[in-house]
C-alpha cells in the first residue's frame, strides 16, 4: 500500500511564526482534479484565516460581506446571505460581528420596516485595504513557483470553472 504524504507547516519564515496546519494528501488521489482542487481550497482557507487573524479575527465569509458591501450596493441581510450562499442565521451572526466592529451599518428599509439595509462604514473600508494587503501576501506566497503566464491563466480559469459549475443543470 502507498503511504500518505503528510506535510506540516509551522514556524516557517514564509508563513509566519504562528502558522500550524497539517494536510494529508494521498498520492493515489493527488492527480485527481477534484481532490486537488478541494485540498488547495482547504489550504488556501487556512493561510487566509491565519493571515486575517490580526484583523479582528475576520474570516473569509466576513471579508466577503465587506467586499460585496464595498461595491456600493446597499442590500438587505436576506439578499446578501442568498447572494453569498450563507444561511439566515449565519449571515445575522456575521453582520452582528461586523456591526459591533463598526465595519457595517444596519438601517431600517424605509419601504419595508421588517427589512434591514446594510452598508459599509468608513472604518469598514479602511479594514478592506488591510484585507487586500493580506490577500496579496497570500497570493504572492501561493504563486511564488508559478510563471506569470501560469498565474494569469489560473486566475482566469478558476472563476470560469466556478461559473460553469454554477450554471450546470
Amino acid at each position: 500500500m502507498t503511504k500518505k504524504i503528510t506535510k506540516t507547516k509551522k514556524n516557517d519564515i514564509c508563513h509566519g511564526p504562528d502558522l500550524n496546519y497539517e494536510t494529508t494528501v494521498h498520492p493515489g488521489l493527488k492527480n485527481f482534479f477534484g481532490y486537488s482542487l478541494y485540498k488547495a481550497g482547504v489550504i488556501y482557507r487556512e493561510l487566509s484565516v491565519h493571515r486575517h487573524a490580526h484583523l479582528h479575527n475576520l474570516n473569509n465569509p466576513e471579508c466577503g460581506v465587506l467586499y460585496v458591501l464595498c461595491t456600493g450596493a446597499v442590500t438587505n441581510q436576506l439578499t446578501l446571505g442568498q447572494d453569498l450562499g450563507i444561511d439566515k442565521a449565519t449571515i445575522v451572526k456575521i453582520i452582528d460581528k461586523l456591526e459591533q466592529l463598526n465595519f457595517v451599518k444596519r438601517e431600517v428599509d424605509p419601504t419595508d420596516r421588517r427589512s434591514k439595509l446594510l452598508s459599509i462604514t468608513p472604518k469598514g473600508k479602511k479594514i478592506l485595504d488591510k484585507i487586500a494587503s493580506v490577500k496579496k501576501e497570500v497570493e504572492e506566497l501561493i504563486f511564488k513557483d508559478f510563471s506569470k503566464e501560469e498565474k494569469d491563466q489560473l486566475t482566469k480559469l478558476v472563476p470560469k470553472l466556478l461559473e460553469v459549475l454554477i450554471n450546470l443543470k
